[in-house]
């Protein structure tokens, strides 16, 4: 026997079997190698389209990342389980001949055992091969009822993040838009109500979004369902609100943390899509069309540094956006302060 070979065998076959679990049981997220696999599909994709988040290419994104986790834990535990086979050359034997199989033979047959199938004209010889044959089609059972349990609950939770992104866009396509539909003349107050409404469901988006990871690729070409776009509007929003509207003229500052705090339990889970933070901070919104409507607006000094200390948030958002092949400008958020993007005051 050939126990480097073995050896090779059982440590991919491990590796393999660590990722599936912590991709698909742990609820952490995915596994090392099913993130990097993940993200590396996710930048070809971005480089086809240009990084052109309007591409419906993008759209297929989510999906074919899920299929090709699926296949490459199929393929590994396929090679690995091979691997051992190979390790040792009267490790499988042809029945109608008598004699020992190829290479070729014995990845066939792990192939067929794995489909749980079995293979009448090769059988394993001893019974450790025997043991062995049995764990592999148990793994092959296996696998096929983890790729069923994680495929559904990721496809309701993509459809929890559209239902999310297009009950955020109803309340308006930009932040002057929300913030003048909900102004009433005198305050803010009738945006208290959505608010509410939204907590619940993006902290559940949050909890689903560091289970499954891979929920972070599937894309929208729609603006309108864009998930990245629409939070990032409503925590604008929430920016504008908490700094620049009198307090007596916003919704209920309760509300407005607590949405606030439920939009960075989504945050957090970010870094393990590789997404962090760039050097470059996002422009200030110029609130012009409030100001034209008699609406109060707070500026100066005191509210730049409240800007500041949102640097690290808004520049995250804004590789956020960029991950997903959008810009800072298809939020379509207005009028922007570009001379703060480039001084780089915050």
């Amino acid at each position: 026997m050939n126990y480097f070979v073995f050896l090779v065998g059982v440590i991919l076959l491990l590796a393999t079997a660590a990722d599936l679990i912590n991709t698909s049981l742990s609820g952490r997220g995915a596994g090392f190698i099913s993130k990097r696999l993940s993200k590396s599909i996710w930048n070809i994709l971005l480089i086809l389209t240009k990084k052109t988040g309007r591409r419906k290419i993008l759209d297929l994104g989510g999906a074919i990342i899920l299929v090709s986790i699926l296949i490459n834990w199929l393929l590994l535990i396929w090679i690995s389980a091979s691997l051992l086979f190979i390790s040792c050359p009267d490790s499988l034997m042809n029945v109608e001949t008598n004699s020992p199989t190829t290479v070729i033979n014995k990845i066939f047959y792990t192939g067929y055992t794995l489909s749980t199938l079995g293979l009448g004209d090769i059988e394993p010889e001893g019974n450790f091969w025997d043991i062995l044959t049995a764990i592999l089609s148990f793994t092959g059972l296996i696998l096929i009822s983890i790729a069923i349990t994680y495929l559904i609950p990721v496809v309701s939770a993509e459809i929890m993040k559209r239902k999310i992104s297009v009950h955020i866009n109803t309340l308006g396509g930009s932040v002057e838009e929300i913030l003048l539909n909900y102004w009433n003349g005198k305050d803010f107050k009738e945006l208290e109500q959505p608010f509410i409404s939204l907590i619940d469901s993006i902290i559940l988006h949050a909890q689903n979004h560091k289970a499954y990871s891979v929920l972070h690729f599937f894309h929208s070409s729609d603006r309108k369902e864009a998930f990245v776009l629409n939070l990032t509007n409503l925590d604008e929003v929430l920016t504008v609100l908490l700094h620049n509207i009198p307090a007596e003229q916003g919704p209920s500052f309760n509300v407005l943390i607590r949405l606030r705090k439920a939009i960075s339990s989504y945050l957090v889970t970010l870094p393990a899509t590789f997404i962090t933070p760039g050097k470059k901070t996002p422009p200030v919104l110029i609130l012009t069309a409030l100001e034209n409507k008699g609406i109060k607006v707070i500026s100066g000094e005191k509210v730049d540094l409240e800007y500041a200390k949102l640097k690290t948030r808004r520049r995250l958002l804004l590789s956020l956006i960029k991950d997903d092949g959008w810009e800072w400008a298809d939020l379509n958020c207005g009028s922007y302060n570009h001379e703060i993007n480039t001084s780089e005051p915050y």
